[in-house]
């Protein structure tokens, strides 16, 4: 099944800056005016599912759609290793939290179930639209992007109080999806929690280009079909998404929205999506410049932006 599949009964497109504008402030009325937070991502390409770093490559390596269980044993392989490196600590912090752990190998491009997403909307256009080459060519300039609006209401890791303890846990918080062992009634609960619910994380700006890029992190288990309070669907025309059409879809267990419904409960870990034409990338690029300065020297503003995108038009192999 194509990720596209799963996306555009829902979705939104637009074709031209002003009818995106007029849109997002359609996602703006139900956001802040009546309580709501959003994180944003974008992809140049619509087709693209929502897949972590560690989840697409373990997909990659086993040829089959990994579970919990064996994104959980891999993610404890790699924190293993860092230890063994000694990169769990730095010399001005001292010991990492695994969150700072896993934001840190990160941005330093190892594998990991964060997902990158900024809290600025219009950078989230911004990643939708970028300017992408390869081999000093322009890539995907042809093909549809697309904005995702992820609702985390209630789920900012920083804001709750029975949450706030992960950012300094030197373990895993998320250890009540351990699969392994006897968990009990209750153990069984919390996993079930654990992949059928999202949480956010808005990270200290350590770095300059989570500071640029306004930038945080969703996480969560791998989206599962049964959880606390019974069966986990996600309805289609006709019946329910299958589970594994939902893993190839996304990593997490998010629930596709209409943005344009006057009636009806907004579900809990909604995500609305805003397919971006080809035809309008230039544009709204151009526009998003010209409005905010947003570039690649400003929203990468480091040696490795500098180092993946200042001298992205000559070729990089022959």
């Amino acid at each position: 099944m194509n990720p596209d599949d799963f996306w555009s009964p829902n979705e939104e497109t637009v074709n031209s800056f002003d009818e995106l504008e007029k849109l997002m402030n359609e996602v703006f009325a139900k956001g802040p005016q009546k309580g709501r937070v959003f994180a944003w991502r974008g992809h140049v390409d619509a087709g693209w599912p929502l897949h972590s770093s560690l989840y697409r490559r373990l997909n990659w390596t086993t040829g089959r759609l990994p579970t919990e269980r064996e994104l959980y044993r891999q993610e404890g392989s790699i924190l293993a290793d860092l230890h063994r490196w000694g990169l769990h600590m730095t010399s001005a912090l001292g010991r990492l939290s695994v969150l700072n752990q896993l934001a840190t190998l990160q941005h330093y491009g190892a594998p990991t179930r964060l997902i990158d997403v900024t809290f600025n909307p219009w950078i989230g256009v911004w990643f939708a639209v970028e300017e992408k080459r390869q081999n000093g060519e322009l890539a995907k300039e042809n093909v549809d992007g697309r904005l995702f609006a992820i609702d985390v209401t209630d789920r900012l890791i920083n804001e709750d109080k029975g949450l706030r303890e992960w950012e300094d846990d030197f373990r895993r918080p998320w250890r009540i999806g351990q699969p392994d062992g006897d968990q009990g009634e209750n153990g069984k609960e919390q996993y079930q929690s654990w992949c059928t619910k999202v949480f956010a994380w808005r990270p200290p700006h350590f770095d300059g280009r989570i500071a640029a890029q306004n930038g945080g992190f969703v996480v969560g288990g791998v989206p599962m079909s049964y959880g606390p309070d019974g069966p986990n669907q996600w309805p289609k025309d006709g019946g329910s998404w299958k589970i594994d059409e939902v893993r190839q879809s996304t990593s997490l267990s998010l629930r596709p929205n209409k943005l344009r419904v006057k009636r009806g409960k907004i579900s809990q870990d909604a995500v609305y999506s805003i397919r971006i034409s080809a035809r309008a990338k230039g544009e709204i690029r151009r526009r998003l410049e010209s409005l905010f300065g947003y570039e690649h020297r400003t929203i990468y503003p480091d040696y490795s932006g500098f180092a993946d995108f200042g001298v992205q038009k000559l070729k990089s192999t022959p």
